[in-house]
């Protein structure tokens, strides 16, 4: 795979960050509305058309990483993964895309998928629909600068989205794609982790996109139970495939 070098894609970030920056307005301002966006079925009102799960007679399961890529805790979950013959779905942060591409390089290396979620991960509902833009258009651009193809998928940061957001990740020709469980609110901060876990597999079903981390904050637990996780989901007899995977493994369902 093709090297790129790293100080023009910089300066371009500078650039593209200072857009977003300027672009940026108070909550709640013209029809970028973050009171659209805070539960399940406000999402799915919004975004009609986005991704939550698959319908599939298969046991399929995608798991998929926000976030990332992050040295601290990328690396540990490409090992997880590669161990258990496993991919997944990484939504990447463009400018650490840019900072880290050797895990770019680590995860298309693996068979895994990349996505993109955004440029800086920003709150996407506080800007503008120019600022809005920028954060999309930046994250695909930074990915491909880091030596990614062209991401067909997108994730909003935090699942915050609105009708401007859906305009943006449309004309980016990028499937939006949420999710049905999240590892780290089974898990939490305290309690044993095997046991959130427990609770996690019992919710899992032929289809389900499953959201994890491996960047941002402290995610030592999600760590602690990847690998519970993924031996649980090989034991019920479930496969990890990417997003494109599963999405093809649907009536009808491509990108």
């Amino acid at each position: 795979m093709r090297f790129v070098a790293l100080a023009r894609p910089r300066r371009w970030l500078a650039n593209s960050l200072a857009l977003t920056m300027a672009a940026t307005v108070v909550a709640g301002c013209g029809a970028n509305d973050p009171r659209q966006t805070d539960t399940p079925e406000a999402r799915e009102r919004v975004q009609s058309h986005a991704v939550f799960r698959v319908t599939t007679g298969r046991p399929l399961v995608a798991l998929t990483f926000d976030d990332g890529p992050d040295p601290r805790w990328t690396p540990a979950v490409l090992g997880l993964l590669g161990g258990r013959f496993g991919r997944a779905t990484f939504f990447l942060v463009g400018r650490s895309a840019l900072a880290h591409p050797d895990l770019v390089r680590a995860e298309l290396a693996g068979g895994d998928e990349i996505g993109n979620h955004t440029l800086t991960h920003a709150h996407l509902e506080f800007l503008t629909p120019a600022g809005v833009q920028a954060e999309v258009a930046g994250g695909s651009r930074a990915i491909v600068a880091a030596g990614a193809p062209r991401p067909l998928l997108f994730r909003p940061p935090r699942g915050f989205t609105t009708k401007v957001v859906a305009r943006a990740a449309a004309r980016a020709r990028e499937q939006t794609v949420f999710w049905g469980l999240t590892v780290e609110r089974f898990i939490g901060r305290r309690g044993a982790v095997a046991d959130g876990v427990s609770r996690l597999l019992a919710r899992m079903r032929p289809g389900t996109v499953v959201l994890a981390h491996d960047g941002g904050m402290d995610r030592s637990r999600t760590l602690q139970a990847l690998p519970l996780l993924l031996d649980g989901l090989a034991a019920r007899g479930y496969r990890l495939v990417t997003l494109s995977e599963l999405l093809a493994s649907g009536p009808g369902a491509s990108l």
